[in-house]
């Protein structure tokens, strides 16, 4: 009896195990595949510095949360695809009436405010009038770089849905790019001044275009939070609300992805990559950044880097490979050129400065910086010493090596940190500094760099001035045909080269992580990112996993 108790038992136990053997093969083997559903939450954790300053009116981009924001709440005539291209939004259809100098946008009909207001050529209008004003350039470098493109370019009305623009100053071949700036509405701001836009209601209260808006409450000390738009014109997103929570540090927020509290995170430092790519269960998404970070030489002191032999030591004293890899983990990319490499303009035959401490030592005898006793180099009496401004503690540790390698040939630097962001951002316009350490970007999606070389440009930190490296960039913005182009910027990045007016040190590559419980992220047409914005160019089409079928 039982023995046979024993055989039931066994048999039993078999059948169970080979019902299990079976079932973990049909999970395994059998394709499965998820299907889009309407409903859930994308949460993801942001890093922040306190509790910080929201301003939701796309054109005052005050911080990079504010931006994140405005990019899903706000939409423009036009919108820069993730594959650098330029498509209709707002607008259904637009056309170029005299080879770049007149252009004509028709507004599609069926766009609404988020609050039930329509969209009509007078919001187009009203946009422009605020980049226009002088009011609205003072409110920041980037509020004057935007006034600086918009103040020569009259607009009117053609009717209810259509708006011309013209330039009136020449043809502008980047014009395109920047008609995706987020429209604003004149039914809700014609009554307050410009100089009122960034303490307006509005700005915590907006009412947009976008795909999401605002929820009610939804801006609160650590976390903003954001709601489907039942309004939105285009492709409705699948998820109904996108959650920003704050995180004090990346390691917190990274934390918060592993212990699925959040979906996604916005940014993962180069510490932390091969942390996340040995998990299965999150993905990491990697583009360049188009921001190209240089030594500018402040060339008004002339005392210090007057001399091109001296700009030239400088450059080859800097160890920029050891630079990108440790301070980068290799996340990063030595730059040569003021054109970044990725783009068409970039000339790839360039004349380059490597690494190479025993030539920077020759240029600098060849000059009459000879060395002292204390092994710092003197010319007529005066050191060749000088203050390297940076922005943020970030810039730290970059700044000390590059310290550390100009001390080797005899160059002594010493690294000033900005008290504040705003003192920082006042030192840049005043140019109060010997050189500075920062991170500059171009037109999105196009190699024209005119605010930061040109002479009269906003950005022009080294204050470099060469009239023939002027006309190259004025020319190169006023033509239509890319070949023609690509020979102005070839010529100019020798001019540029030639001059050294600054250290080209490197850009990064961006990288941000999702878990994968999110579907419908499309990292292959992210060629590049221009506002870290852009890792949310696909929203419309994620969705959060909610059921599961087999089979094909």
């Amino acid at each position: 009896m039982v023995n046979r108790l024993r055989l039931q038992v066994f048999v039993a136990g078999v059948g169970f195990l080979a019902i299990a053997v079976s079932l973990a093969y049909f999970l395994l083997a059998v394709p499965r595949s998820s299907t889009p559903a309407q409903g859930g939450t994308y949460v993801e954790g942001l890093v922040v510095d306190g509790i910080p300053e929201v301003a939701l009116n796309p054109l005052l981009q005050i911080n990079d949360l504010s931006r994140d924001i405005s990019s899903l709440v706000f939409t423009g005539l036009t919108r820069n695809e993730a594959d650098g291209t330029v498509k209709d939004d707002i607008a259904e259809a637009h056309y170029d009436l005299e080879g770049g100098k007149v252009w004509e946008f028709y507004l599609r009909h069926d766009v609404y405010w988020q609050d039930g207001f329509p969209v009509t050529a007078k919001d187009v209008v009203f946009t422009v009038s605020v980049l226009k004003s002088d009011d609205f350039a003072n409110f920041s470098p980037s509020a004057r770089a935007l006034h600086d493109i918009w103040k020569d370019i009259e607009v009117d009305r053609l009717g209810d849905y259509g708006v011309r623009f013209r330039l009136t100053r020449s043809v502008w071949t980047p014009f395109l790019n920047y008609t995706s700036v987020g429209l604003l509405p004149e039914h809700r701001l014609r009554a307050v001044p410009v100089t009122e836009l960034r303490r307006a209601e509005f700005n915590q209260t907006p009412i947009g275009t976008g795909p999401y808006r605002l929820q009610k409450n939804g801006i609160s000390a650590d976390s903003v939070t954001l709601q489907a738009n039942p309004l939105y014109y285009g492709q409705k997103p699948y998820l109904e609300k996108v959650w920003f929570r704050f995180y004090p540090s990346a390691r917190a927020a990274l934390t918060a992805l592993e212990t699925n509290q959040v979906d996604g995170i916005s940014s993962v430092s180069p510490e932390d990559q091969a942390k996340i790519l040995k998990r299965t269960d999150i993905r990491e998404l990697t583009a360049p950044y188009a921001a190209n970070t240089f030594l500018f030489f402040n060339l008004d002191r002339v005392d210090l880097f007057g001399q091109k032999e001296v700009r030239q030591a400088i450059t080859q004293s800097i160890d920029r490979e050891t630079l990108v890899k440790e301070e980068f983990a290799g996340q990063a990319v030595v730059s040569n050129s003021p054109i970044l490499s990725f783009l068409w303009a970039y000339k790839a035959d360039l004349k380059t400065f490597g690494f190479n401490p025993s030539t920077a030592r020759n240029l600098l005898d060849q000059a009459g910086w000879k060395l002292n006793q204390e092994n710092i180099r003197v010319k007529d009496g005066q050191t060749l010493t000088f203050t390297l401004l940076i922005g943020s503690t970030d810039e730290q540790l970059i700044a000390e090596q590059i310290v550390s390698n100009l001390r080797d040939v005899g160059i002594v630097a010493a690294v000033r940190l900005s008290a504040s962001p705003s003192e920082f951002i006042n030192d840049l316009d005043k140019r109060r500094y010997d050189a500075v350490l920062l991170a500059t970007k171009g037109v999105t999606n196009d190699p024209d760099v005119f605010q930061i070389w040109s002479s009269s440009g906003v950005f022009n930190y080294s204050n470099w001035k060469n009239d023939k490296a002027d006309r190259l960039l004025e020319e190169a913005r006023q033509i239509l045909i890319q070949d023609e182009r690509k020979k102005r910027y070839d010529q100019w990045q020798d001019l540029w080269i030639e001059d050294l007016p600054a250290v080209p040190l490197y850009y990064q590559l961006y990288t941000y992580a999702v878990s994968e419980r999110v579907q419908g992220l499309d990292n292959t047409k992210l060629k590049v990112v221009n506002e870290t914005s852009d890792r949310l160019k696909d929203i419309a089409n994620r969705y959060v996993l909610s059921n599961t079928r087999f089979g094909n």
